[in-house]
């Protein structure tokens, strides 16, 4: 992993495509957003994901993919993944193309992003938004290729840039035929490398959460034994565009883990945050949540049908308290969150 972590912010390098890099490549773009009438919606536009056999098949692993998921406010998850061949592919400095559906950013003058249109329509679920860019992201190194994990010898990378963790939505989602007007805030991050996963992580903890005007986002993951187990631990507080709060030391915590009766693997039903930096602090619980996405991942080295890895991902609703100062701010937010392993951590009953 790299050391001497620094915050900076993004660049246009974070927010362009990196093909160029070389090896066994894969980059995407996630996106998510939990809108004020309860609706949610989760995406990816991949141009090569890893793990996508789990999404679309092993023969199809390795294609260009789109992966588009509308939750609605009873908590039932509609989800379609399709893959599409490369020729379909097109690539902008701040945008993309994947058959029929669009992602297109916009910048400011200083070339930041300002925003971003999506147009994705797959059978009956789809996502038609604008949005207006209110927190814009962050790099966690020094160096301006950003990544979390680069080798110079080898060229091997591995990057994870949150671009715009606050945006401001309006459009419509599509579930199960259904069209849907939505507002509210969403949220969209670059993933990418050509170190497949299983090297560089073991277990991991992700998430952010919009509450009032304020917006966060971290990340708590483990490398295996052949790197020594290292944490990567950021968090980021905004209130507004402002950033109030970065720390390298977030501490976060499972408090209590339930079997899950679809795939019989553990996931956290709650977790708690305590980030600091100098006379800011802030403590968080996120309470138990629905699940949008579950999935066993067997194909990976170490892993197999009996001793698969897995990854949740949920929409919590999350209690907050935010001091600075002598002065204390408590409120409920709203938190989308991740919890995966690679390798087995602990035993499962019977795996």
């Amino acid at each position: 992993m790299a050391s001497g972590f620094t915050f900076r912010s993004i660049s246009k390098n974070q927010l362009a495509w990196h093909s160029d890099l070389g090896g066994d490549f894969r980059e995407w773009l996630y996106l998510d957003g939990w809108m004020d009438n309860d609706y949610k919606y989760g995406l990816v536009l991949a141009t090569k994901m890893e793990m996508g056999e789990n999404v679309v098949g092993p023969e199809k692993g390795d294609w260009p993919l789109v992966d588009c998921l509308v939750t609605s406010p009873e908590g039932v998850t509609h989800r379609v993944s399709k893959a599409f061949p490369i020729e379909t592919v097109k690539l902008e400095p701040w945008g993309l193309t994947i058959g029929d559906n669009v992602f297109t950013g916009s910048l400011t003058p200083d070339g930041m992003p300002a925003g971003y249109r999506v147009k994705v329509a797959l059978d009956d679920v789809g996502i038609d938004i604008t949005a207006k860019a209110v927190a814009t992201g962050m790099r966690f190194v020094e160096e301006e290729h950003g990544y979390m994990y680069y080798d110079p010898t080898t060229n091997i990378g591995v990057g994870w840039w949150p671009l715009v963790p606050r945006a401001e939505i309006e459009g419509t989602l599509t579930f199960q035929g259904k069209t849907i007007p939505v507002k509210g805030p969403g949220y969209c991050e670059r993933q990418l490398g050509n170190k497949s996963f299983e090297g560089w992580i073991s277990h991991w903890f992700w998430g952010h959460f919009y509450a009032g005007d304020y917006t966060a986002i971290w990340a708590n993951t483990v490398s295996p034994e052949s790197m020594q187990y290292r944490h990567f631990s950021p968090f980021v507080l905004w209130k507004g565009s402002d950033v109030i709060l970065s720390t390298h030391n977030l501490a976060l915590s499972p408090e209590n883990f339930e079997l899950d009766a679809v795939i019989g693997m553990p996931y956290p039903t709650a977790e708690t945050i305590h980030a600091t930096e100098g006379n800011t602090e802030l403590w968080a619980l996120i309470l138990p949540g629905t699940i949008s996405e579950r999935d066993l991942m067997v194909n990976n080295p170490g892993t197999s049908p009996e001793n698969p890895g897995c990854y949740f991902r949920q929409f919590s609703n999350i209690d907050i308290e935010i001091r600075r100062w002598d002065q204390l701010e408590q409120i409920r937010g709203k938190c989308i969150h991740e919890f995966g392993w690679m390798t087995r951590w602990f035993p499962v009953p019977g795996r």
